[in-house]
């Protein structure tokens, strides 16, 4: 039998699968049917037998290609290895696999063809497509249809390249036809188009076009049916984890872009298609939420809150997953839900929160449940007293300690947000405080988004990566609203990683934008570890001494709207991180007293918040935290050694590569006080509080 002989070396498989592509070629123009087929879905210009794509067609008769093959030298062990023919088990000859059928060639990177997918002509067929079976050089899980060929044939562009994943092959030569066109355009990227050989879109294809295009823009195309939402939710986990830009097109019912290419001239048809690209997460959100009317989960999302809250709990990861697009989803879902878009967005964070374990943006018991959210809003407590909102997290890891406490002090609405992401997996923690700009509803709604997006894409990132998120997605929700109406907020991020080479077996890294702070003890004294970002401190920086203590102390040049974000790492603790108004109400010899002193953070936390709501100046946030091994009240010299911050700045991919100095990098001469903090940016107008 074939299968007990030894397979035929990989050069002559590339060779035999060379032949068979350059004998369908030759035969394609014998067929009338195939003809059709390429005429009916616009892409007659690949029968070309010299072109790039070598479309061909393979003759009814069971044994015209193995003779063709035998005659050139090939034999019968090479043809069955390569996938080409069978040995029949009853007359042990060898017959050809692919018989009246359209032939589409399949290369490698390098444009060698590997092996073949084949479209039924006859319409008798069980299978319309079948592809050449698992052969030492065609593993259909490593390969594209398309990738070589347009890697040999670059198409024309300027910029980052685009690349569109279709369905089938007559797909990407339609594409490609459409690409063409419209390359005719001053200023267009150039467009690939790939499709996977009858597999779903696997992680290693997708390695294989980021390391073959890199920072290309990825598009999944995707049909208007119920097949092509089954596709989409298969692929989703695999494409949202592209590193670059990652978008989905539906396309009508019933339509694949062959079909809107056969209607429609090229450039035209490109631009129909282009026209429906979206954010892949929010084509994955509106298929989600379509499901859940299908399927009767919700009904009347207007009418009963439990709809709403089924909604938002089941998209909140896709708005986590496409920060930029947060404005363009909140409408698409509002306008499926029948809701207000703002309504939206603020269900779906709380929603997050609740399934992330940290409701009410405080440190939760570590073994406790998330309590289900409740239905309406949470009341406002009374303003004549101090309010603080605070739960004890003694034993949220194995490596750190934390209590964080939120007082209103006199405000109806509490502007302040405090949240904590843990990952069990990694060990690594983060924790996000953010204090409003003002003080209306959507600066509380801009510093809840910004904890909740800045800590969940720091756990999978670092700091300045999750302040970046945050800042696309709060941009993205109020793009287009008047300044007046738009939230804001500063943000401080701390990451702790466990290392078992520093003291205390925890390294720490910092990102913040804006005036919110965050202290240690260096020496038994209390340290900044941040700096403001203020036109008061850029002018103190500058020698500009008249800038002190006046207004332009509440100006800031950076918030997570705009501005710089500045990052630091750190090799030791403690923590002590808070809003502007509670580092301007309680003086620093009271804070260093509270962080070095330290022995429960809870505690502590509580304490600082009560004494700023005892004075009525507005809503304070703190955060504590400490190395488990290294308690303050025992610790109160960290011997932390400083180093100088950069201002991070650029695409969240660039960000998401930060890499933080490692220790020694910096020379001990750098200013022990003042090492740490990062310059600002000079402000066009400075936010006031």
């Amino acid at each position: 039998m074939a299968s007990d002989r030894p397979a035929a070396p990989p050069e002559r498989l590339y060779a035999v699968n060379t032949a068979a592509a350059q004998f369908y070629a030759d035969r394609l123009n014998t067929s009338r049917k195939a003809g059709r087929y390429l005429h009916s879905h616009g892409i007659s210009g690949a029968a070309d037998p010299t072109g790039p794509w070598q479309v061909g067609y393979a003759p009814g008769r069971w044994t015209e290609l193995a003779g063709h093959l035998q005659a050139a030298g090939f034999s019968e062990e090479e043809v069955t290895s390569a996938g080409l023919g069978f040995i029949h088990s009853r007359s042990g000859h060898l017959l050809d696999r692919f018989r009246d059928r359209l032939i589409f060639p399949v290369t490698d990177a390098h444009n060698r063809v590997v092996g073949f997918t084949a479209r039924d002509l006859t319409g008798r067929a069980e299978a319309k497509w079948i592809n050449t079976p698992e052969t030492p050089i065609y593993q259909k899980r490593l390969l594209l249809y398309g990738l070589g060929q347009q890697l040999t044939n670059r198409p024309a562009g300027v910029g980052n390249p685009v690349v569109f994943v279709v369905e089938g092959a007559a797909d990407v030569l339609a594409m490609h036809r459409m690409a063409a066109a419209h390359a005719a355009i001053p200023k267009t990227p150039p467009v690939y188009a790939v499709a996977p050989c009858g597999t779903n879109l696997t992680r290693e294809q997708l390695d294989l076009i980021q390391q073959t295009l890199p920072g290309a823009h990825l598009i999944l195309s995707f049909d208007g049916d119920d097949a092509g939402r089954r596709a989409a939710d298969r692929v989703y986990r695999v494409a949202s984890r592209w590193p670059g830009q990652v978008s989905g097109v539906r396309l009508p019912k019933g339509q694949d872009p062959a079909d809107v290419l056969a209607t429609m001239d090229p450039i035209f048809a490109m631009s129909e298609i282009v026209g429906a690209v979206q954010p892949l997460a929010q084509l994955q959100m509106t298929n989600t939420i379509s499901r859940l009317f299908d399927t009767k989960r919700i009904t009347d999302p207007v009418r009963f809150v439990e709809d709403r809250l089924t909604a938002y709990r089941a998209v909140a990861e896709l708005f986590v997953d496409a920060p930029h697009a947060t404005r363009e989803m909140a409408e698409a879902a509002a306008e499926q839900l029948g809701l207000d878009s703002t309504d939206v967005v603020r269900g779906v964070f709380e929603a997050w929160q609740a399934r992330t374990g940290a409701p009410g943006g405080t440190d939760p018991p570590p073994d406790a449940a998330p309590a289900p959210p409740h239905p309406e809003a949470r009341p406002i407590p009374p303003v004549d007293r101090p309010t603080p909102s605070s739960a004890r997290r003694q034993e949220e890891t194995r490596t750190t300690v934390s209590g964080a406490a939120r007082s209103v002090g006199g405000r109806i609405v509490d502007t302040t947000a405090v949240i904590t992401r843990h990952a069990s997996d990694s060990g690594i923690t983060v924790w996000a405080l953010a204090d409003g700009i003002g003080r209306h509803a959507q600066a509380a709604t801009a510093a809840q988004m910004a904890v909740d997006i800045a800590a969940t894409v720091t756990l999978r990132s670092n700091p300045a990566a999750g302040l970046h998120a945050a800042r696309a997605a709060i941009n993205a929700f109020y793009g287009g609203v008047h300044a007046s109406q738009a939230g804001d907020a500063s943000l401080l991020v701390v990451a702790a990683h466990p290392a078992e080479g520093n003291r205390h077996g925890v390294r720490w890294e910092v990102a913040w934008a804006g005036d919110c702070r965050a202290y240690t003890i260096r020496a038994g004294q209390l340290a900044q570890i941040t700096a403001d970002h203020t036109v008061g401190r850029q002018r103190r920086d500058q020698a500009e001494s008249r800038a002190l203590g006046s207004i332009a102390d509440l100006l800031l040049t950076s918030s997570v709207r705009a501005g710089d974000i500045s990052v630091c790492p750190l090799d030791e603790g403690p923590l002590l991180l808070c809003n502007s108004t509670l580092h301007r109400a309680v003086p620093e010899d009271r804070l260093a007293a509270e962080l070095a002193g330290m022995s429960d953070a809870q505690a502590t936390a509580d304490r600082l918040v009560s004494a700023v709501g005892q004075q009525g100046v507005g809503s304070a946030a703190v955060l504590l935290i400490h190395a488990r091994s290294a308690p303050p009240a025992r610790v109160t010299s960290t011997g932390t050694v400083a180093r100088a911050a950069v201002v991070a700045s650029g695409s969240a991919a660039a960000l998401a590569k930060i890499s933080f100095t490692r220790p020694g990098a910096v020379p001990a001469t750098a200013p022990p006080a003042e090492a740490g903090m990062g310059r600002q940016s000079r402000p066009s107008a400075g936010r006031r509080r």
